[in-house]
């Protein structure tokens, strides 16, 4: 039955996820009264419209089968068939496609109504809005099933039990390098309020999205704009904007360029390396390709400890400022995160390979 109880639990944790995901999205609403606001409505919704296509019916009668002490000696894989059967896909497909059509329209409400923004909708909006809300509740209940299918599995399976204990030590050891190495850089992490030296006399501004329509993306606006502070306090002389400078991304470079020449950085302080196509590159690129002994690297605090070691790999004294000028996505601040914590492992064990 617990394990029951933990399915159930994590349909109703995906659903207020894709609220809070889909409706608060940035920091700025993120006040109790707006995740409430945006969050509630597509979570009553998901209640009734589950009840109303009886997504859980049999559930009582499958609890009761766990319950019993004879259910326990039948065979794991008719229990396991009995809870996909629940699951109900393709009505559960339907709850999810009326939830997302239904936060998409209650979303630029409360927007446009409540919080006195005009987000603006569209029939092309709607239907990656729809698509994306269907795809994070898919992946995230697929995962939970999982998790619960594995719990009942490993319970007659003692292979799988010792395999599930390896899978979560082995997890768990892979976030050692990383934490060690965000520990060991925590001293050259800098505040630019606070920063008044002038012996590090050039900046790394490391590349970021550049939207389809050329312009820069808040991420990468932050780091150009930080850089361009540093530079306007005398802090240094030079800015060296690293990126990918391909039609592919819509050059990168060629655009950090033009936005820091029009906050006022002279063409002549601006040099660029147009095959930063990575952390290591653009740090490798700066020692190798432009003799850069010392430099301060710009970019958000989530990639700062691998910018860091990074260019310690290469011989580069470095120090980082944080470029977190900008409201970001919550959830797209976390799967940064999530990214370069993984990353700065994976950085590690290149060293041993």
């Amino acid at each position: 039955m617990f394990n029951l109880i933990l399915l159930v639990l994590g349909d109703l944790a995906v659903i207020v996820l894709q609220g809070f995901y889909m409706g608060v999205g940035i920091r700025q609403s993120s006040g109790l009264i707006h995740i409430l606001g945006l969050t509630l409505p597509s979570l009553l919704v998901w209640l009734v419209l589950a009840a109303a296509l009886q997504i859980y019916r049999g559930i009582n009668q499958f609890g009761k089968s766990l319950a019993d002490p004879l259910a326990l000696d039948e065979r794991t894989e008719s229990r396991l068939w009995q809870l996909i059967q629940l699951q109900r896909p393709i009505r559960v497909g339907i709850v999810w496609l009326s939830v997302s059509l239904f936060a998409v329209f209650w979303q630029t409400f409360y927007w446009q109504y409540i919080l006195r923004q005009n987000r603006g909708i569209s029939v092309r909006f709607t239907f990656y809005f729809c698509l994306a809300g269907l795809f994070f509740l898919a992946f995230w209940r697929l995962v939970w099933t999982v998790f619960v299918l594995v719990r009942i599995l490993a319970k007659s399976h003692p292979v799988l039990r010792v395999f599930s204990y390896l899978v979560v030590f082995s997890a768990v050891l892979f976030q050692l390098p990383a934490l060690a190495i965000t520990l060991q850089v925590r001293s050259q992490k800098i505040d630019l309020v606070d920063y008044n030296r002038n012996d590090y006399p050039i900046a790394i501004v490391f590349g970021a999205g550049v939207y389809r329509n050329g312009t820069a993306s808040s991420v990468l606006c932050d780091r150009v704009e930080t850089a361009v502070r540093l530079y306007q306090k005398g802090a240094v002389e030079r800015l060296l904007m690293s990126g990918d400078n391909s039609a592919a991304s819509r050059h990168e470079t060629a655009v950090m360029a033009a936005l820091a020449n029009n906050m006022g950085v002279p063409q002549e302080a601006i040099v660029q390396d147009e095959t930063g196509l990575s952390t290591s590159a653009t740090c490798e690129n700066a020692v190798n390709r432009f003799g850069i002994k010392k430099a301060v690297l710009v970019t958000q605090s989530f990639h700062t400890s691998r910018a860091l070691y990074s260019c310690k790999r290469v011989g580069m004294d470095a120090l980082a400022v944080a470029s977190d000028n900008s409201v970001y996505n919550i959830f797209s601040w976390l799967m940064w995160l999530a990214r370069d914590w993984t990353g700065l492992t994976f950085t590690w064990l290149a060293d041993f390979l």
